[in-house]
């Protein structure tokens, strides 16, 4: 650790550490002939490995926001890979569940957004953005979805008319300053 706080890549190095530890211990396991479960089904622990080295990065090593967004990312992908793994969802059908994936990094947007004091208003924007395309991504999978929410037209409609009227908003009470 330098005087000024802790390197740039110490959430890296946890997180290796973590991953690290863990698969000495399953391994350790396995061979003293403890019942371990295949490790085919634990991969996905090693994504909330990441989750929690990027929280205790954002809580006690660097306190940088981006940590924030990091900490939700490696959790949604850690989720999304027990589901894969436990059989929740299938890895042949990727319709299903590949809108996930800009949901995830939408929440990890607006989560490094309210840790860095709600300062950077694209964060909000790009994050509503990527949860929206998740969203209408899973009413066109998911009839139940279809009913609840709108065409993915009005959907995508109610998007940027939300954000363009945000940006049109924000430049007027900007100049105004």
């Amino acid at each position: 650790m330098e005087a000024s706080g802790p390197r740039r890549g110490s959430r890296l190095a946890l997180t290796v550490g973590l991953m690290a530890i863990f698969g000495g211990l399953w391994l350790f396991l396995d061979a003293q002939g403890v019942g371990v479960p295949p490790f085919k089904r634990l991969w996905p622990t090693l994504l909330l490995l990441g989750a929690g080295a990027a929280l205790a990065d954002l809580l006690f090593l660097s306190r940088r926001p981006q940590a924030a967004g990091w900490t939700v990312t490696w959790l949604g992908f850690g989720v999304l890979g027990f589901t894969l793994t436990l059989g929740y969802t299938n890895w042949r059908k990727i319709l299903d569940w590949l809108p996930t994936v800009p949901t995830i990094f939408g929440l990890s947007l607006l989560a490094t957004w309210l840790a860095e004091g709600r300062r950077n208003d694209n964060l909000v924007i790009a994050g509503g953005v990527l949860i929206g395309l998740g969203l209408v991504g899973f009413a066109a999978r998911f009839d139940f979805l279809q009913r609840i929410l709108p065409s993915a037209q009005v959907a995508w409609a109610v998007l940027l008319l939300a954000g363009g009227g945000y940006l049109v908003w924000r430049t007027l009470a900007q100049a105004r300053r």
